[in-house]
């Protein structure tokens, strides 16, 4: 499993995301429903109407008539009903629900980046870890080298036989570190698997040099703007401030009637009156006569004013309310942008200072590689004691140690940066890596 590949899986796993989806989902039913509500719906319907009875009178009874002891009426119409909202309240309330649909979707972004960061930290935690083996196995095989040389020198009559049992606690220190280092690989993978909610014998396909990004070419100026445009957390907050306008304008809804309009079209058939009737012609003759099945239409308008003239301080306390929901989203939105602001400043300049301390860390680890190269032929050479070897390449894994973490760091510090532009998704931010 890539480092994408580990980020889409702990997508699909994590139960933070999987909650911030259900959010999403449930924002996105109640904007369909605010929808609904805003807009008229239109509806089709099949009725069908029938009854039966047996010496029953019925409302026709007072006027001397008798109810029919078998009826059927069937219906096939299409119709709407529309409720205009005092003062356009549904519309403002579509609005609000789009509002928190977006910031529901924001959210979940927001919690979808820094599931890849926590993923790009374990997976590059298990690549500087193998990074750091290969170099205590380096080391180790230097120290192997260091003891041979010692045991050579200490049977030639050159060396005293102490340097032959220092460079083997040295040989020894190294094999332990080793193993230690193997044990922390293991670690880091586990840690990684359960990370992303995966099995911990999970493999993974962790690179075997560790890749090099390039700084954004453009300038931190140009970053930010990029990221106020595009930062879900400051859409979220701009939002936020657009979904408590329109509730503040709710407040005006008695100001202006409710209108409900209904209007539908369709046709209505009763089987039981639809037998032939007799008629009468101009001549007195009789004749029978098909009973027809027109359509129909109808049209409703229904308007109401209500003004409420004691509600015990109740819109006084709404009016207030809102306003200060206003001033808080505002003051959020002022908070989201300058968060931005510094993010971005801080990430690239992060980027910028690893970069450089990486350069410094390339020359550190060849000078300290050549240098204990150096000290290893002098001491075959009997110009320098073994102390002064130890001690180089100690010297030298530092520095290699150093190399390994300033590349980890450069890569986490473009990732950091790549997320705080908001202009990549969670995957996106490290498929070149």
């Amino acid at each position: 499993m890539t480092l994408p590949g580990a980020i889409a899986y702990a997508l699909n796993h994590n139960p933070t995301v999987a909650q911030q989806y259900a959010s999403v989902t449930a924002a996105q039913h109640a904007l369909a429903q605010a929808r609904a509500n805003a807009f008229p719906t239109v509806n089709g319907e099949l009725q069908n109407y029938a009854q039966k009875n047996s010496n029953y009178g019925g409302i026709y009874e007072i006027i001397g008539q008798q109810q029919q002891s078998v009826f059927s009426q069937n219906t096939a119409q299409i119709g709407t009903n529309y409720t205009l909202d005092t003062g356009g309240l549904s519309f403002l309330q579509l609005a609000s629900a789009r509002a928190q649909a977006s910031q529901a979707e924001e959210t979940l972004a927001n919690t979808e980046d820094q599931v890849a960061a926590n993923v790009t930290n374990a997976f590059y935690a298990v690549v500087q870890k193998q990074a750091i083996v290969s170099v205590d196995a380096s080391d180790l095989n230097y120290q192997n080298v260091l003891v041979e040389a010692a045991k050579a020198k200490a049977q030639a009559g050159v060396a005293a036989g102490v340097d032959v049992l220092k460079a083997e606690v040295g040989q020894a220190k190294s094999a332990s570190t080793l193993i230690g280092a193997r044990a922390d690989v293991a670690d880091a993978t586990e840690d990684l698997a359960q990370t992303i909610g995966a099995p911990l014998d999970q493999t993974f396909a962790f690179p075997q040099t560790i890749a090099q990004p390039n700084l954004p070419a453009q300038p931190v100026s140009t970053l930010e703007n990029i990221a106020l445009n595009e930062r879900p957390d400051v859409r979220a907050a701009d939002d936020a401030v657009l979904a408590a306008q329109d509730t503040r304008k709710g407040w005006n809804r008695e100001l202006f009637p409710q209108i409900q309009i209904g209007a539908a079209f369709g046709n209505q058939f009763a089987p039981t009156l639809a037998g032939e009737v007799i008629g009468v012609t101009s001549t007195g003759a009789l004749v029978t006569l098909p009973r027809g099945a027109p359509g129909f239409w109808t049209l409703s308008a229904t308007s109401t004013f209500t003004l409420p003239l004691v509600d015990y301080g109740q819109r006084h306390a709404e009016r207030v309310n809102d306003d200060a929901q206003i001033t808080s989203a505002e003051r959020a939105l002022d908070q989201a942008r300058t968060q931005v602001e510094i993010d971005v400043r801080q990430s690239y300049r992060s980027a910028q200072t690893a970069l450089a301390q990486l350069s410094y860390a390339r020359d550190e680890s060849r000078l300290g590689t050549e240098s204990a190269r150096i000290a290893e032929l002098q001491y075959q050479h009997g110009l320098i004691a073994l102390a002064d070897v130890i001690q180089t390449q100690q010297q030298s894994v530092t520095a290699q140690y150093d190399l390994v973490s300033a590349r980890v760091n450069y890569v986490e510090a473009i990732v950091k940066l790549r997320v705080s532009l908001g202009t990549y998704t969670a995957t996106s931010a490290v498929a070149d890596l």
